[in-house]
């Protein structure tokens, strides 16, 4: 799963003398659900710039929207472009070539069917309340806009030291930044997070308080995790090293995780690898992680729906980063499971071409836990609030 806005230094055209009230264009954002079943990867992502690669090594690319200039005031809520959808291979949102004012690249996401290993008849294992009840209603009925919308600017105006938006995460130069995760920008998304959980009926996510001392990728982590305990959901372990390699190279190459070579993968009890894995392109974690569990289902067409796989309202590939994500994506893989306690995971972070590129790698080991480098029970719950 992936999710990638507008590249850093991609500037909102503005006149020099232009009125004092502006909006930059919906950020673009790209989600990427992808786990390659076993064996080599099955997304390799060619890239020629300046193309945006979508799919898995049959991935299609299309060539961003030519920028335009905003038109002044706030902009509409950006249309979620979904993978093979608007961008090829992405899930968050992302605007269609056909985009009025410049938009951040759009988001594609896939999902990549997996088929047993063996033959099996093994009826899997009893599952906890939290996740029968997740059965029962998983998804979102719909998308869910943010609120405040992230993807925009809002009202821009223009003081002595540059321009200074609405939304914080714009740059003072009217541009979507690489990566941020400055305390406004990240407060800013946190808001449109809290808001989607509402709908949900689930409480505001927390931050551990030494989030601004963690790395990218071990935020990446913390976020995927805070997502599984809110719904009742045991924790996945730990960021492993062999995994994160995986999903680094994913990362680097903008496409989705593949099973990690090394790794001892178990298998479920219908002998499917129990593998799960997202790759999304934007300019933060929290963005990356609004459009893979509240923006990943059917957006009322094709063009403004950033999941590929999502093709129509009643598709299984609707929601797929999201189920993916915690655990069991029914349309797809069987992935590790929701009530999976012993899953590690690999997690990337890489620039690529301006914007920030995210991948999680989840897999269920079939041994003893390999070792890890920062851990759910060490690393993270200290520092949340009790």
């Amino acid at each position: 799963m992936a999710v990638s806005l507008l590249a850093a230094g991609a500037l909102v055209t503005t006149s020099a003398l232009a009125a004092v009230d502006r909006s930059v264009p919906p950020a673009p954002v790209r989600a990427i659900h992808a786990v390659a079943p076993h064996g080599p990867a099955r997304s390799a992502a060619k890239r020629t710039a300046p193309v945006e690669v979508v799919g898995a090594r049959r991935a299609r690319a299309i060539a961003p929207p030519a920028p335009r200039t905003p038109a002044p005031e706030t902009m509409g809520a950006p249309s979620s472009t979904s993978p093979r959808a608007v961008v090829a291979h992405a899930k968050p949102v992302a605007p269609p070539r056909r985009v009025v004012a410049p938009r951040p690249r759009p988001a594609v996401a896939r999902s990549t069917r997996t088929s047993p290993n063996v033959a099996s008849t093994a009826a899997a294992p009893a599952l906890s309340a939290a996740a029968q009840s997740l059965l029962t209603h998983l998804n979102p009925s719909a998308n869910i806009a943010p609120a405040p919308n992230y993807l925009s600017s809002g009202n821009c105006v223009q003081t002595a030291n540059g321009w200074s938006c609405a939304n914080p995460c714009v740059t003072s130069t009217m541009a979507w930044p690489t990566v941020d995760n400055s305390v406004a920008c990240t407060a800013y998304l946190l808001e449109a997070i809290d808001a989607a959980r509402a709908v949900e009926g689930i409480g505001p996510m927390v931050l551990p308080s030494n989030w601004y001392q963690l790395s990218a990728s071990e935020q990446l982590f913390v976020v995927l995790d805070l997502e599984r305990t809110a719904r009742g959901l045991p924790p996945y372990a730990g960021i492993n090293a062999v995994l994160s390699r995986e999903a680094q190279s994913a990362a680097q190459a903008q496409s989705d995780p593949s099973r990690a070579p090394g790794f001892p993968l178990a298998t479920d009890a219908q002998g499917y690898p129990a593998l799960d894995g997202t790759w999304a392109t934007g300019f933060s974690v929290l963005a990356a992680d609004y459009a893979w569990m509240y923006n990943d289902g059917w957006g009322g067409s094709a063009s403004s729906t950033s999941n590929v796989d999502c093709t129509s309202a009643n598709s299984s590939g609707c929601w797929s980063h999201r189920d993916e994500l915690l655990g069991q994506d029914p349309g797809f893989n069987p992935g590790v499971g929701l009530d999976c306690t012993t899953a590690e995971v690999g997690v990337g972070v890489a620039i690529v071409n301006g914007s920030g590129s995210f991948v999680d790698l989840i897999e269920a080991p079939a041994r003893t836990a390999p070792p890890m480098t920062f851990t759910w029970a060490a690393d993270v719950m200290p520092y949340l609030a009790p």
